[in-house]
C-alpha cells in the first residue's frame, strides 16, 4: 500500500496497523465524556505512534440510549502527516446510529503525526469508540451550580466587544470565554468557591480578579478596564471602545448595564429565592421596592397610579395581570426568570399605551446541557419545572402551577349557610418554551404562556344593603399567549429582536341577576428593534410595536359611579350591550444612548402612537434621560417625558345600551391619556454590596377618563387633571455570602380632580408613606432567617354621614360624605422566613417555614355597615398564617 510521504513495508504495516490509542486522559477531561479506548500495544521505538492531541466527545444516539443500547465501533483511522485524519472506515459495526456518531466524532480528531527515524509520515491505526449508557446519562445529569453574567466595559461605560475572559474554577479547572457586542458574556458553573477572573482587551490593561460564588447563586458582574497609557500614538477604538484617553482606575461593580430609564430595579437570584413574605415568588418580590403601594387584591399599585397604568411584558408580550387571587403568587414560574425590571416612571421609548409603570419580565434560556427538575410544594399551591437540551443547538423548559386553595376553603367554610360555593377559588398557569440556536448569532425561541382563576359562589342570603344582590356570583380572568422571539447579530455593532405574539384574554364576572359581564379580546402583536453601535459614542436603538386584534363585550349592570362615590346598586343607571369591536394600535419610537463625556450619559427619545378605537387619534411622546458621574461612585440622574394611554376597551365602546338606545356604552370621541413624568435622583455605591439612591419625582396628569353616571347621554369625558408627587429612598445591600437586605421609603400624594372647575382631592390609591425593612442572613449549615416588616398609611375612604329611606325598594340609601375624605388605619405587618437546605451532589432539598402578619396584627381593609348605615364593622386583612413549603432541584 502506497501512502504520501512514506512507504510501509508489510512487516511495519502490520505493527501500525495494530495501533489503537489509549485516550483516558483527553478523553476524561470533556465533560460528560460517554466513551472508552481499548488499549493495545504501542509500536517499536524505530516507528512512533500518532498521539492524540484533540479528542471530540461523540453524540450518543438518542433512540438508541432511550433502549439502554451500548457497546462498541472498531475503526480503522487514516492520519495524514499533518496529523489530521482524512479516512474513516468501520471495521466492526454497532448499527443503531452508533457508526455514524463514532465515524463524525472521529473524522474531526487531531493527532501528533507518526514518525519513522524521526520524520513524520502517514500513517493508519484502528481505534475502538465504546459507548456507555450509564456515563451518557449521567452526562446529563444537571451539573450548573451557579450563574455568572459577567459585563466588560471601558471608560465611560462602553461596553468591550471582543475581550477575553478567563476563569479559573475551585476544582483548577479553568474556562474561557469572549464577550459579546453588549461586552457581556454568561457563565454557567458545576463548582462553588473562590473564582479567578483575568480579563484582557486590546488597548486596555489587563486585570485579574477573586470572587466568592455560592450555590445557586446568580451573581452580575460588571469590569471596567483602564486604558492603556499611551505617550504617543493612540490605539484606534474599535465599535464599542473608547479610543485611548486619560487613564481610570479599574471598578468592579455588582450591577448591569446603565438603564435606558431614570430609575430601574432589579432582583439577584438569591434575592428572589430567600426573601421574607414572598414564598421564594420572584414576581411577588417586587411589591417591595420603592414606589410601590401595598397590593390590593394582588393589583400592583405604582406612584399613586391605578392599576391599569401600569403595564406588564413577558419578553415584549403584554400581559393583563401578574398576580393570581390576592397576591398569592405570580403568574409566571420563578424558574423560568431571567430577570425582573421594574420602573416606576420616565422610562424609555420601547415601552408604551402605559402612564403609570413597567414591569418587564424576561424568560430565561432552557440550559443547553443535561437536565434539570424542580418540585415546589407548600400550603397554597404546587408546582412543577422540567428543562434540558434536545440537541445541542435545540433545548426546553415547561412548567405547570395548580393551587388548592379550594381544598382549604371548603373545609372552613362548610359550616357558612349565607354562602355556598359552587366553585371555590382556584388559580393554576403554564409555561413552555422551545428554543433553537442555528448559529452562534441566532437564537429562536416558542413560548407559550397561560394562567387562570376562576371563583364561583352563592348567596343563600341577600345583603341587607343590597337585596336586589342575590343568587349566583363568578368571577373569572385568564390569558393564553403564542409567542415566536428572533435575537440576531449582524455584527459586532448590529443586532436586532423580533417578537411576534398571539394572545387571547378574558375577564368574566357574574353578579347575580343585576351584573354581568364578559370581555374576551384577542391580541396580535408584533415588535422589530434594530440597536447600532453607530461610533464609539452614540448608540442608536430603533424599533416599531404594533397591538391590536377583535374585542367582544357582554356587559349587563349598573353604570360606574364617579370615583370616590359609593355605588348605589338600586339606582343607578342600568346599562346592557352585546357588541364587537377590533383595536389597531402602531406605534414606532427612535432613541439615542449619547456619552458626550466619559462620565455623562444622555438618552432623547421620540415615540409615536396611534389609536384607532380613541378617534383614531395620534400621541406624540418626547423623552429625555440623563444620567452623570460627578464622583468617583456618585451619580446624578433625572429625566421628563409625555407618556399617553389609549382608554380601555368598554370605555371607548360605540355599542348602544340595550336598556336605552339613546345612548352609548362608551364614549367612542374619546383620546387617549396622558402624564408627563419628572424625576431627579442621586445614587452612590459605597461598596460592591452596599448602595443608596434617593429621588424626587412629580406626574403632572391630564385628558383623564372620568365617569360620569349622573349624564344619560355620554358615560365618559377626558376631563380629569391629577398630580402626584414624592420622593423615595433605597438603602440596599446586595448578597453577599451571608446578608443581603434593605430599607425601602417612599412618601408621596396622590390628588385629582374631576374638571378643571372642581378642587383637588385625595385619590384613592394614595398610601402616603410606605416603609419596608428587609433583610437576610445565612446562619451556616444551610440554615438562613430572614424578616421583613412594612409600615404602609391606610388606604383613603369615602365615609357614610346618613341615609334615607326609599319606600319603593324597602332599602336605605346611603348619604357618602366627601370622597376619600377618611382613611383606615395604618397598616404594619412583620413577616419571618426560616430555611434548611440540604445539598446533594445532584441535587438540593430546601425546606422553608414563612409565617405572615407574625405578632397578629388586625390591619383594617375596609368598612362594613349595616342595612340603614347606622353601625359599622372594621373588616380586616390576613391574621397570622403559617406557610410551611418545599423545594426540591435535581
Amino acid at each position: 500500500m502506497h501512502l504520501p510521504g512514506v512507504v510501509l513495508n508489510r512487516r511495519i504495516r502490520a505493527r501500525a496497523l495494530a495501533v489503537t490509542l489509549s485516550v483516558g486522559a483527553p478523553a476524561a477531561a470533556q465533560i460528560g465524556a460517554t466513551t472508552q479506548a481499548d488499549p493495545t500495544p504501542a509500536t517499536p521505538a524505530a516507528t512512533a505512534a500518532p498521539r492524540l492531541t484533540q479528542f471530540v466527545q461523540a453524540d450518543y444516539p438518542a433512540e438508541a440510549l432511550a433502549q439502554g443500547l451500548e457497546g462498541s465501533v472498531l475503526l480503522e483511522l487514516t492520519v495524514d502527516p499533518t496529523g489530521h485524519v482524512s479516512q474513516v472506515t468501520v471495521v466492526q459495526p454497532l448499527g443503531h446510529g452508533f457508526d455514524e456518531a463514532a465515524t463524525a466524532a472521529a473524522r474531526t480528531f487531531v493527532f501528533e503525526p507518526a514518525r519513522r527515524d524521526g520524520v513524520v509520515v502517514a500513517s493508519i491505526l484502528r481505534y475502538r469508540y465504546r459507548f456507555s449508557a450509564a456515563a451518557a446519562r449521567a452526562a446529563q445529569q444537571p451539573q450548573v451550580h451557579a450563574l455568572l453574567r459577567v459585563t466588560v466595559r471601558g471608560r465611560g461605560d462602553q461596553p468591550l466587544a471582543g475581550a477575553a475572559v478567563r476563569l479559573t474554577l475551585p476544582d483548577g479547572t479553568t474556562r474561557e470565554a469572549t464577550s459579546d457586542e453588549r461586552g457581556a458574556l454568561r457563565v454557567e458553573l458545576d463548582s462553588v468557591g473562590s473564582v479567578r477572573i483575568a480579563l484582557s482587551a486590546d488597548g486596555h490593561e489587563p486585570m485579574e480578579v477573586t470572587e466568592t460564588v455560592a450555590d445557586r447563586e446568580d451573581l452580575g458582574l460588571t469590569y471596567r478596564l483602564s486604558p492603556v497609557r499611551a505617550a504617543a500614538t493612540p490605539t484606534p477604538a474599535t465599535p464599542g471602545e473608547p479610543s485611548t484617553a486619560e487613564p481610570e482606575d479599574e471598578a468592579t461593580v455588582r450591577a448591569r448595564r446603565p438603564p435606558r430609564e431614570v430609575t430601574r430595579q432589579s432582583l439577584e437570584f438569591r434575592e428572589i429565592l430567600r426573601m421574607p413574605g414572598t414564598g421564594g415568588d420572584a414576581l411577588r418580590a417586587v411589591q417591595n421596592f420603592p414606589g410601590v403601594a401595598r397590593a390590593i387584591n394582588g393589583l400592583l399599585i405604582v406612584r399613586g397610579s391605578t392599576p391599569q397604568d401600569t403595564q406588564i411584558f413577558a419578553d415584549g408580550t403584554s400581559i393583563p395581570l401578574i398576580y393570581h387571587f390576592g397576591g398569592l403568587s405570580s403568574v409566571i414560574s420563578t424558574e423560568l426568570l431571567d430577570r425582573i425590571d421594574f420602573y416606576p416612571g420616565n422610562y424609555s421609548a420601547r415601552y408604551g399605551r402605559a402612564q403609570g409603570g413597567i414591569v418587564d419580565v424576561g424568560l430565561r434560556s432552557p440550559r443547553r446541557q443535561g437536565y434539570r427538575f424542580v418540585a415546589n410544594i407548600n400550603l397554597i399551591d404546587a408546582s412543577l419545572f422540567v428543562e434540558g437540551a434536545i440537541t445541542r443547538n435545540l433545548s426546553f423548559a415547561v412548567s405547570f402551577r395548580r393551587s388548592y386553595v379550594d381544598a382549604i376553603l371548603g373545609a372552613v367554610l362548610s359550616g357558612i349557610d349565607a354562602v355556598s360555593f359552587t366553585s371555590l377559588p382556584v388559580y393554576w398557569d403554564y409555561q413552555g418554551l422551545l428554543e433553537y440556536r442555528p448559529s452562534p448569532r441566532d437564537r429562536v425561541r416558542l413560548a407559550l404562556l397561560g394562567s387562570d382563576d376562576s371563583l364561583s359562589l352563592l348567596l343563600n342570603r341577600p345583603s341587607e344593603t343590597a337585596p336586589r344582590f342575590s343568587g349566583s356570583f363568578s368571577t373569572g380572568i385568564g390569558f393564553h399567549a403564542g409567542q415566536v422571539l428572533w435575537d440576531h447579530t449582524f455584527s459586532p455593532t448590529i443586532s436586532s429582536r423580533a417578537m411576534v405574539s398571539v394572545s387571547r384574554n378574558s375577564i368574566n364576572i357574574g353578579g347575580g341577576e343585576v351584573f354581568g359581564l364578559d370581555l374576551n379580546f384577542w391580541n396580535l402583536t408584533g415588535r422589530y428593534e434594530l440597536t447600532a453601535q453607530v461610533n464609539r459614542r452614540v448608540r442608536a436603538n430603533l424599533g416599531i410595536d404594533i397591538v391590536g386584534g377583535p374585542a367582544e363585550i357582554r356587559f349587563n349592570g349598573v353604570r360606574m359611579p364617579s370615583e370616590g362615590q359609593m355605588p348605589n346598586l338600586q339606582n343607578l343607571a342600568r346599562v346592557s350591550t352585546q357588541s364587537s369591536d377590533s383595536l389597531y394600535r402602531p406605534g414606532a419610537y427612535a432613541e439615542l444612548e449619547i456619552t458626550p463625556t466619559p462620565r455623562l450619559r444622555l438618552i432623547p427619545s421620540l415615540r409615536a402612537d396611534y389609536t384607532r378605537d380613541a378617534n383614531r387619534s395620534w400621541a406624540v411622546q418626547p423623552r429625555l434621560s440623563f444620567r452623570w458621574e460627578f464622583a468617583r461612585d456618585w451619580f446624578l440622574k433625572g429625566g421628563v417625558g409625555v407618556f399617553n394611554q389609549p382608554p380601555q376597551p368598554q370605555q371607548s365602546s360605540g355599542a348602544v345600551n340595550s336598556f336605552n338606545p339613546a345612548t352609548t356604552v362608551g364614549n367612542p370621541f374619546l383620546g387617549t391619556q396622558r402624564s408627563v413624568h419628572y424625576g431627579l435622583g442621586m445614587e452612590h455605591n459605597f461598596s460592591q454590596y452596599l448602595s443608596l439612591s434617593v429621588e424626587g419625582f412629580y406626574k403632572d396628569l391630564d385628558q383623564q377618563i372620568v365617569a360620569q353616571p349622573s349624564i344619560q347621554g355620554v358615560p365618559y369625558f377626558n376631563s380629569g387633571i391629577g398630580r402626584i408627587y414624592g420622593g423615595e429612598i433605597l438603602f440596599r445591600h446586595r448578597p453577599s455570602a451571608r446578608f443581603f437586605g434593605w430599607l425601602a421609603y417612599t412618601i408621596s400624594r396622590s390628588e385629582r380632580r374631576d374638571s378643571p372647575e372642581s378642587a383637588y382631592r385625595i385619590f384613592q390609591f394614595d398610601q402616603t408613606h410606605i416603609l419596608t425593612l428587609i433583610g437576610s442572613y445565612r446562619l451556616g449549615r444551610g440554615w438562613e432567617v430572614g424578616l421583613r416588616f412594612r409600615f404602609v398609611t391606610g388606604n383613603p375612604t369615602t365615609p357614610i354621614i346618613g341615609a334615607v329611606y326609599n319606600g319603593d325598594t324597602g332599602t336605605y340609601t346611603q348619604i357618602p360624605g366627601a370622597p376619600f375624605s377618611s382613611r383606615n388605619a395604618p397598616f404594619h405587618q412583620l413577616d419571618l422566613r426560616v430555611d434548611k437546605t440540604w445539598t446533594f451532589r445532584r441535587g438540593s432539598l430546601n425546606l422553608f417555614l414563612e409565617v405572615l402578619n407574625v405578632y397578629n396584627n388586625a390591619n383594617p381593609e375596609g368598612v362594613q355597615y349595616n342595612y340603614n348605615y347606622t353601625q359599622s364593622n372594621t373588616v380586616t386583612g390576613i391574621p397570622f398564617f403559617p406557610n410551611l413549603g418545599v423545594r426540591f432541584e435535581y
